[in-house]
């Protein structure tokens, strides 16, 4: 008979929620120390992302009690399965695009290469997902895909790095982009600032995109 001491599972229903931010992060690591040590499948429940990302083997992602995507937190963070993943976890540009032709999404007047995960035809609607850390500076359009130029319109300090706001084609802040602060330093990155971004190709997502209601 199993000790009532070791449990099969252990679930936990937001234990940290109540705490400081110090005290989270301390608890963060040794629960997940004693996890490690006595080997107990634990089912945490969270709405923080950053304990779901930093404590987790798996992580589990539901949207109205359906569960959305499985996998592991690099899986789920570098690979969502919907756009409800890509903007439940960590922050996501969504852009409107129109597929052109396989593997090639028209985005206003920029043409961006892609890997479509789906299978839309020429014409098909969709949203591009990507990372404000994945949006790139470049120095050169040559040999580099998804290059453009974009125009600084914001930015925004936040101590180790700063969100910047880019507006294309003249456009208000069409996406938003991380940089470190050594980078801003470095370039002299400032409001009106005309920039050359890329888009990597392999760090774009495409999801079908959703009709509107009326």
């Amino acid at each position: 008979m199993r000790s009532p001491f070791r449990p099969a599972c252990l679930l936990l229903d937001e234990p940290l929620s109540a705490l400081d931010a110090r005290v989270r992060a301390y608890l963060r690591t040794e629960i997940r120390r004693l996890h490690e040590r006595i080997r107990v499948t634990t089912i945490m429940v969270t709405h923080d992302q950053e304990e779901a990302l930093t404590m987790a083997d798996r992580i589990v992602v539901m949207n109205d009690g359906v569960i959305e995507q499985v996998g592991s937190p690099t899986e789920v963070y570098r690979k969502p399965a919907s756009a409800f993943v890509a903007d439940f976890v960590g922050t996501t540009n969504f852009l409107p695009g129109v597929v052109v032709r396989p593997g090639v999404v028209r985005f206003g007047a920029i043409d961006l290469a892609c890997d479509l995960d789906i299978k839309p035809g020429p014409g098909s609607d969709v949203t591009l997902a990507i990372r404000p850390e994945d949006v790139v500076v470049r120095n050169t359009v040559a040999t580099n895909p998804n290059t453009f130029m974009a125009r600084v319109a914001d930015v925004e300090f936040l101590g180790s790095f700063c969100r910047v706001g880019l507006a294309i084609n003249g456009s208000e802040p069409a996406l938003v982009a991380d940089f470190s602060i050594n980078v801003v330093r470095d370039l002299l990155i400032e409001e009106d600032k005309q920039m050359l971004i890329a888009l990597p190709p392999e760090r774009l997502r495409v999801f079908p995109r959703a009709p509107q209601t009326p």
